[in-house]
């Protein structure tokens, strides 16, 4: 049985790994953003607009902090972003996968997709 290999660009680095992920869910889904975050805000890897990925980072943590999923509104500094978030846990550490822009539902797949993604990333490290 043959093997079909979905994958485009390969990295040995976990970051670029996760960024590659995340410019796939961008593309496919046509996100304005998305970003993977710590439990502190931090983006650890992104795609798409910088700004947005940044604000999304800071804010999501807090809402993930109180909840497994979100989907929403984010408004801050006269911007405006629909975002859908998740909140996945790698050896007992939070992340927030967020996904910016695009319809709903593309949102939705594509934060799942990316969650996948991370969590088969971070388990091969």
């Amino acid at each position: 049985m043959r093997t079909i290999e979905r994958r485009r660009r390969r990295a040995d680095l976990i970051t670029q790994a996760l960024t590659y992920q995340l410019l796939a869910c961008c593309e496919d889904g046509e996100m304005q953003a998305m970003v993977i975050a710590d439990a502190d805000g931090l983006p650890l890897a992104s795609s798409g607009d910088r700004h947005a990925c940044d604000e999304v980072a800071a804010s999501m943590v807090h809402i993930g902090a109180r909840t497994p999923a979100f989907t929403g509104t984010l408004l801050g500094n006269g911007q405006r972003w629909d975002v859908e978030m998740t909140k996945i846990l790698v050896d007992g550490n939070p992340l927030v996968v967020c996904a910016v822009g695009g319809s709903a539902e593309q949102r939705r797949r594509q934060v799942a997709r990316g969650a996948r993604g991370t969590l088969r990333i971070l388990g091969a490290a």
